[in-house]
């Protein structure tokens, strides 16, 4: 066997076992823990609103501009991830907070901004949705409130359930530095058997 023989096969068992361990990793992962955007849905005045429509009146009043979800967009004002949470977990009380706002905290009423009540509740779905999002206990209680106080949501525990991947993922970085190094000293070894020659 030549040395390009041997670094091809190197190469190639770690290739082909990542192959079916990225795909048991998706699934197991993610694919199970958030619920689709679609199926998260909020009713007012005999209409469905969908998380994908909230989604976009998220954007259409550029929410972010002030707010984060999941630590992206602006630093202004609190994190929007678990605000449905924070409000009882009430679709019109949040719509209603929206529209309102809280001027002496800074966040203008967003009806003075043109928004209707059908886009507070779009919106209303969109946060309900990001309130059921997998984030690993982010934001935590080091999540800080405009006012200064942390908010109520805790972090979670670790889980140490899936320890396998870790571990998996370890065999497979070092499978694959020691493929490299055997066939780089195997081809050190050619050339010097070579010269001798």
């Amino acid at each position: 066997m030549n040395n390009n023989q041997l670094i091809f096969i190197g190469l190639l068992i770690p290739v082909i076992l990542m192959i079916p361990f990225s795909i048991i990793s998706f699934y197991t992962d993610f694919a199970s823990r958030n619920p689709d955007p679609l199926s998260v849905t909020v009713n007012f005045d005999q209409n469905t609103y969908n998380a994908v429509e909230g989604k976009k009146a998220f954007e259409q009043y550029q929410c972010m501009g002030c707010h984060t979800i999941v630590g992206n967009g602006a630093y202004f004002a609190p994190d929007m991830t678990t605000v449905y949470k924070r409000t009882g977990e009430n679709d019109a009380t949040l719509s209603n907070f929206i529209l309102s706002g809280t001027p002496a905290k800074g966040m203008p009423p967003m009806r003075d901004r043109g928004m209707k009540e059908d886009d507070a509740y779009r919106i209303t779905a969109f946060l309900k949705y990001t309130n059921m999002l997998d984030t690993n206990g982010w934001p935590g209680n080091g999540s800080w409130e405009r006012d200064g106080n942390p908010d109520s949501t805790s972090a979670k525990k670790p889980d140490f359930s899936n320890i396998w991947q870790i571990v998996a993922g370890i065999v497979f970085i070092n499978m694959l530095i020691f493929a490299i190094i055997l066939a780089y000293e195997n081809k050190k070894n050619d050339e010097r058997l070579e010269i001798n020659e």
